[in-house]
């Protein structure tokens, strides 16, 4: 069909296979991923690849709708997940950085790269991080810790302003030193409401069973989740789209699809093929069905 389009998200360019845990190690992330100092390669538990080139696949369809919608044309569109991840790595400056700079990037922990941000122990056992990336948030950072003059004295100490965020990544160690005891020797409970008061970018670190049941703003208390139950494994909190536009209310969270469930309406609806095209495909083992 002249109007038709259709997407095909490849491994590499040449067609070959890939997934997102053999684009990582192979575009280098994890040599740049992991604790300070070591030297053991740290793949990511999070697949951003995955995530990156599943919403090129639909900003692609998009597109060419919008073409369809202007010409009446239907096309192919292709690309590559191997490429997709080069393409961002490019566009974050990483290929700039490895070009022009003798010694490869190492591994900066939990360190902001560039600028200011880092995680430290509590009293009470848990971690959090703060940032400050932004002047605002650096001297937000300051204040609400009382450690203006303290930094105030390593910047006399170094001969250099603070406020430039390369010399607070450059000097993060010293700075690091400075907040440690704050956060060591108090709660989060001790300072959460003055951090937020301040308006303070920070966050604690808690595991995703923690998160659910601890941080009610984001589950439990937030409209974008709706309790579903699945036959024979029970019952768990569901994400419609995080995106709400003005003219639509928006759709319910849904459960997945079963793999082949709309088969043959999509086949019989949208393609309008008839029964006997339909069921050449089935026969064929071109497409099935969830039954």
């Amino acid at each position: 069909r002249a109007d038709l389009i259709m997407v095909t998200l490849k491994g590499d360019r040449r067609g070959g296979p890939e997934v997102d845990y053999t684009v990582n190690p192979s575009l280098g992330i994890p040599h740049i991923t992991g604790a300070e100092g070591s030297t053991e390669p740290v793949a990511n538990a999070l697949p951003a690849w995955d995530c990156v080139a599943g919403n090129m696949v639909v900003s692609s369809l998009l597109a060419a709708e919008r073409d369809r919608l202007r010409t009446g044309r239907g096309q192919d569109v292709e690309f590559a997940l191997k490429d997709a991840a080069a393409a961002v790595i490019g566009h974050l400056g990483m290929i700039g950085e490895a070009t022009i700079y003798d010694q490869q990037r190492g591994k900066s922990g939990n360190s902001v790269y560039g600028a200011y941000g880092q995680d430290f122990e509590c009293a009470c056992g848990g971690r959090v991080v703060v940032i400050g990336l932004t002047l605002r948030q650096w001297r937000g950072l300051l204040k609400a810790t009382d450690k203006a003059q303290e930094i105030k004295n390593l910047e006399q100490k170094l001969n250099l302003s603070l406020d430039d965020e390369g010399y607070r990544w450059e000097h993060r160690h010293e700075i690091n030193d400075i907040f440690r005891s704050w956060f060591a020797q108090r709660k989060i409970s001790d300072f959460e409401k003055s951090f937020n008061d301040f308006g303070l970018t920070w966050s604690r670190f808690r595991t995703t069973k923690e998160a659910i049941t601890e941080d009610k703003d984001t589950f439990t208390d937030n409209p974008m989740f709706e309790t579903l139950n699945f036959e024979g494994i029970g019952q768990y909190m569901v994400p419609r789209s995080p995106l709400e536009f003005s003219n639509y209310d928006p759709l319910p969270a849904q459960k997945p699809p079963k793999l082949g469930q709309h088969t043959e309406e999509i086949l019989g609806d949208i393609m309008k093929l008839g029964s006997g095209e339909i069921g050449a495909l089935f026969d064929s083992g071109t497409v099935g069905s969830s039954k």
